[in-house]
Order: C-alpha cells, then structure tokens, then sequence
C-alpha cells in the first residue's frame, strides 16, 4: 500500500501569508478604533437625540442608523483607502507584495467584520427599544431578515461583516485607482472610479441595507431567500472587491 504524500504549499503563498501579517494588524487596529468611536457616537446619538426631540418637539424621521444610510460601511471604506495609502510603500520596500497588502486587508477586515454586525444588531435593538420608550412609530431596522430568530440574527452579522470586507477592499482600490489616474490617462481615472462603486452596490443590494439598496429597504420577506440572497450577494461582494483591489494595485507604479 503506498501512500500519497502531502504536498507543501508553494512557496510564494507562503511568503504572502507572512507577509500578510503586519498589514493585517493596522487593518485591525484602525478598523477597532474608528470602529469604537463610530459605534460609541452613534450609541449617544440613539439614546440622546430621540429623546431630546421628543421632549422639545421636532420630526423623528430619518433619526435611524439605516434611514442614514448604515454609514458603518463608510468607515469601512475610509480605512481600507487611509492604511493602504501610508503602508503600501513601506510594505514594498520591507519585501511584501501587492497580493500580501490585500490579503492583510482581506483577513483584518474579516476579523473585524463580525464586530461591527453584532454592533448593528445591538443598535438595532436599541434604537427600537428608544422608540417604544417614547411612544414614537419606529421605521424599521437596518437588518435584511427580522431579528425575530438567532439564524436571522447570524444572517444579519454575516452579512455585515460581507459589507464590511467589501467596503474596505474598496478603498483599497481606490487607492490604486487615484495612482494609476495620476500616471495613466484623466479618462482612465474617470472610467474606473464609478466602475469601484459595483461591489458596494452589491454588497447593499444583497442586504437590503445602505445608500444603494434603498428601494428595498425592509429586508426579505423569505427567510431562505434573505439567507442565500445576504450570503451569496455578499460574497460575491466580497469577492470581486478582492479582485478589484488586486488588479489595480498590480498595475500601480511607485514613484520613488
């Protein structure tokens, strides 16, 4: 009986895997903190302003985390685009890749992701709660199921932390986007940076969240169909945004 040995992953998988590391932790790091400060924010703008409007008078409309557009995935964005921009030329000069760079980004905002879901689902409850309290008519949360179930309540997060790799993949792509408008063709740029915004509107189609998905806004109405169209959407968001990333920063050249 012979045996079929194991083979070892190639070497430069490996290398990007290691690599991948120090990227990773600032992706970590600045998407804990923006995060902290968003969600504290927004914690105070929930339990303070509901309140204040309704003992002084005013319109409670729009005073929702997804009526304002589940600006989560902004801070997102804003983070892959700022870190990308201060390591991506030391991380070349310490002997990374291009590949490693959206990898770190890819797997911190991975690790993040969940984070910013269950935090979407506590404001949720939150902001429902607030509503109640006050006797005001509450327009719904930014969630694609009801979180009536704990697997519309996993959906939910899943499909966050989906939104929030691909929003942060994003800006990283815009990062190569803007260097290769600076060396390349104006029209080039102006082509490619609408074509950046594809895996956003994805990423808020399949979870009836955000700017993009506002005509639907309410979530599914089919459990099994939110599941697969949150899941599915969303990795498929994810996935191109990867690809994106990857693309436009293999072509981007560094100035010295």
């Amino acid at each position: 009986m012979t045996s079929t040995p194991v083979q070892a992953p190639p070497a430069g998988a490996v290398r990007d895997l290691v690599a991948a590391r120090a990227p990773r932790r600032r992706f970590v790091r600045q998407l804990l903190v923006s995060g902290a400060w968003f969600w504290g924010v927004w914690a105070v703008f929930v339990a303070g302003v509901p309140a204040a409007i309704d003992r002084w008078g005013g319109d409670m409309v729009g005073l929702t985390y997804e009526l304002a557009g589940a600006p989560a995935r902004w801070v997102a964005l804003a983070v892959g685009a700022v870190v990308t921009d201060g390591v991506l030329r030391l991380h070349l000069a310490a002997g990374g890749t291009r590949r490693s760079l959206v990898t770190g980004a890819t797997t911190g905002a991975a690790l993040v992701g969940p984070l910013f879901g269950v935090m979407a689902v506590l404001l949720t409850l939150g902001e429902e709660r607030v509503f109640d309290g006050l006797d005001r008519p509450w327009p719904g949360g930014a969630t694609p199921l009801p979180l009536e179930s704990v697997t519309n309540v996993v959906v939910t997060v899943a499909g966050e932390s989906l939104v929030v790799v691909t929003y942060t993949l994003v800006g990283v792509a815009a990062v190569a986007a803007v260097a290769l408008a600076r060396t390349r063709l104006l029209m080039f740029g102006a082509v490619l940076f609408p074509a950046l915004l594809i895996p956003c509107v994805l990423a808020d189609l399949a979870t009836r969240t955000g700017i993009f998905a506002t005509a639907l806004r309410g979530g599914y109405h089919d459990v099994v169909l939110g599941i697969v169209g949150t899941l599915g959407g969303g990795l498929l968001a994810a996935a191109l945004a990867v690809l994106l990333a990857r693309r436009l920063l293999h072509h981007v050249q560094l100035r010295p």
